[in-house]
């Protein structure tokens, strides 16, 4: 799992929050990549995973603190709503790990209510937090979300 976002911009601040919610828990390998996740890819190419799930802040035109998991082809129709702090679109670097990787890669993106600099989460993003940490553990023990 890798978690995507500036912590000192708001809501921006779930993916890494996320991983910290998720570090330690056995069988969840997790990556802080910041706000620059391209430089993250030969860590998380030595992971081999058999799944991908970057967490982002990622406006989707929900209420804040919703969250959905966009599979491969919606992360590219989304590409233009994901929160513009990332160094590169995370679309490339998805790409990278693709030509390196053969796993299913998907985003799990969290609406966001605020995104100024150190404005701290939201209300609704906090309290986001345990259920999106609860929904990747449910995730990652191999359980299918329904389509």
């Amino acid at each position: 799992m890798v978690g995507v976002g500036n912590r000192q911009r708001g809501d921006d601040a779930i993916g890494p929050m996320v991983v910290d919610e998720l570090a330690g828990d056995e069988g969840i390998a997790t990556v802080d990549a910041g706000s620059a996740p391209e430089n993250w890819l030969e860590p998380i190419a030595r992971l081999k995973p058999e799944l991908l799930v970057f967490v982002d802040a990622c406006d989707f035109g929900d209420r804040p603190g919703e969250f959905r998991e966009f599979d491969r082809a919606e992360l590219d129709r989304l590409a233009g709503g994901l929160v513009s702090t990332h160094t590169l679109p995370l679309t490339v670097t998805v790409t990278l790990l693709e030509q390196q990787l053969d796993c299913d890669i998907v985003l799990v993106g969290v609406q966001p209510g605020r995104l100024q600099f150190n404005a701290g989460l939201s209300d609704e993003v906090r309290a986001a937090l345990p259920r999106v940490a609860d929904y990747l553990r449910r995730r990652a023990g191999g359980w299918q979300p329904s389509v």
